[in-house]
């Protein structure tokens, strides 16, 4: 597969002609890419094993979930989501699935981590330009995050209530798993084919836990809007020193591949 997919990977992007440096165009056309090349590799390997972190709700916003709808036979998949009032939603929009686990926890080397949201109750007040046919759970509960400055950059922004934003954030604490224990204690795979990440700005720490851990996916896509130019400087980086090719493929996503 490794072989295999490399070499599908780099055909994909000659075919469809996804350039590094050239991303701010085209967003939705090259999203579409990242499915053509993901249902090649399919094509070599069955069944596709697919790690999700922050899968949210399964559906809205996410750029894997008709590509496995199609492929349901074929994938298995574990969803990793730390909301657990989102845990509801995920479980209905992946009934569908023969072979899908859900797992309410986050990633990391520790026992637990805090993470700050938008209180439920200022969920109406949430003013944005994008996912206006999106539920009202979904924008509000995706900015939920590690990092409470970022939070509040975004509330000051998003949140269109008189009250003072640390009324509105809410501050949870939630398990974290490890990488590796998340898949050895799946009852569905033992290895992993795709890693999909969007975590708000932790993508690249995410990452970096699977490869210390010993899990080496074959690809990995993550969110990279959210990374400073030196964190995804470092991040280039460390995934070529780990054999990875990397594909800036739109201005927001960010492809990796093992060699």
């Amino acid at each position: 597969m490794r072989g295999q997919a490399k070499s599908l990977l780099k055909q994909g992007i000659a075919k469809f002609r996804i350039k590094t440096h050239d991303t701010n165009s085209e967003t939705e056309d090259n999203s579409a890419k990242y499915t053509q090349i993901l249902r090649g590799a399919i094509s070599l390997q069955k069944p596709f094993n697919i790690v999700q972190i922050g899968a949210n709700d399964g559906v809205h916003g996410d750029p894997i979930y008709d590509f496995v709808k199609e492929y349901k036979h074929s994938t298995n998949i574990i969803l990793v989501e730390p909301v657990e009032t989102l845990i509801p939603h995920l479980k209905e929009n992946y009934a569908y699935h023969p072979s899908a686990e859900i797992v309410n926890k986050a990633i990391g080397d520790m026992s637990s981590i805090r993470l700050y949201g938008v209180k439920k109750e200022y969920w109406a007040d949430v003013d944005v330009e994008y996912g206006e046919d999106w539920p009202e759970y979904r924008i509000p509960t995706g900015v939920t995050t590690t990092d409470k400055d970022r939070l509040t950059e975004w509330i000051a922004k998003n949140v269109q209530s008189k009250s003072k934003t640390e009324e509105i954030i809410e501050t949870f604490d939630v398990d974290v798993s490890q990488p590796g224990s998340l898949v050895e204690r799946s009852q569905i795979m033992d290895e992993v084919h795709l890693l999909q990440v969007d975590t708000e700005g932790m993508d690249d720490e995410i990452v970096y836990s699977f490869l210390e851990g010993g899990t080496h996916p074959n690809i990995i896509n993550i969110e990279r809007k959210h990374l400073t130019k030196e964190r995804e400087e470092e991040y280039n980086q460390k995934l070529a020193d780990k054999g990875y090719e990397l594909c800036d493929y739109t201005w927001r996503e960010k492809l990796a591949l093992r060699r």
